[in-house]
């Protein structure tokens, strides 16, 4: 199957999987769920990285993040979903969970720390771990093999979150790839105000609290990505057929 013809197929699992989504008792379904998030810049990655590509499709819950796959399921006639971002969804989805145990993987000491004594106060009594996005891929291997979290959250960024998520699936019960999360539960980042969310413009308040490390995405990686869109909706006119 070509790439392009694969990345249509995540789109419409990415819309299927939003649909379809309710806040579930994950830990009581007696399998190990993973839960990813799609959004313009894990289109591009998915065309770029075939392993990637792979990991989310077969992924649990697979769900639509931000503005740029809202116009992408517009254009391509796939309907319309909520905006399941991980940064408003998270937080409701471990608030069910404030006694199990907790692993939270990525970011740095300084978000770790912040974001931890955060659970704590609102009444998470089982942050077993933490530990920075900065060691290589066994050590959270063997840290998810000695604690066996419930939970395991990895705030790692695209694609490295997801190929080790792959790795540690097996060892918790709820796996979820939280990318910038911790970032902003923990206060170290302030989001965007309210109105520029409901505006769907938090990628330009993003763009201009961080122009160096967003620049790219936010400029000739838009320009890749509707590329890339184009190229998905000459195929999928073939499919529909």
């Amino acid at each position: 199957m070509s790439v392009i013809k694969f990345s249509y197929n995540i789109l419409k699992k990415t819309r299927d999987d939003s649909l379809k989504w309710e806040i579930a008792d994950f830990l009581e379904n007696n399998k190990n769920t993973s839960i990813y998030f799609l959004n313009a810049h894990g289109v591009n990655m998915a065309i770029r990285n075939k392993q990637f590509a792979d990991i989310i499709n077969k992924g649990d819950y697979l769900l639509r993040d931000g503005i740029g796959v809202q116009l992408a399921f517009k254009f391509l006639k796939l309907g319309e979903t909520k905006n399941l971002n991980g940064t408003d969804l998270i937080p409701k989805i471990i608030d069910q969970y404030k006694d199990k145990k907790i692993a939270i993987f990525g970011a740095s000491d300084e978000v770790l720390k912040a974001a931890k004594a955060k659970l704590e106060a609102e009444g998470f009594t089982n942050i077993a771990l933490t530990l920075h996005g900065f060691y290589d891929e066994q050590k959270y291997i063997e840290a998810c093999k000695d604690y066996a979290p419930d939970i395991v959250m990895i705030c790692m960024g695209m694609p490295r979150q997801e190929i080790l998520s792959e790795q540690l699936k097996p060892y918790t019960k709820l796996i979820i790839c939280a990318g910038g999360w911790a970032d902003f539960y923990s206060g170290i980042k302030v989001r965007a105000p309210a109105w520029v969310q409901k505006a769907n413009i938090e990628w330009l308040h993003r763009l201009a609290k961080e122009p160096r490390r967003l620049g790219k995405r936010y400029s000739i990686d838009i320009i890749y990505y509707f590329y890339n869109i184009l190229r998905i909706w000459a195929v999928s006119r073939k499919i529909e057929k």
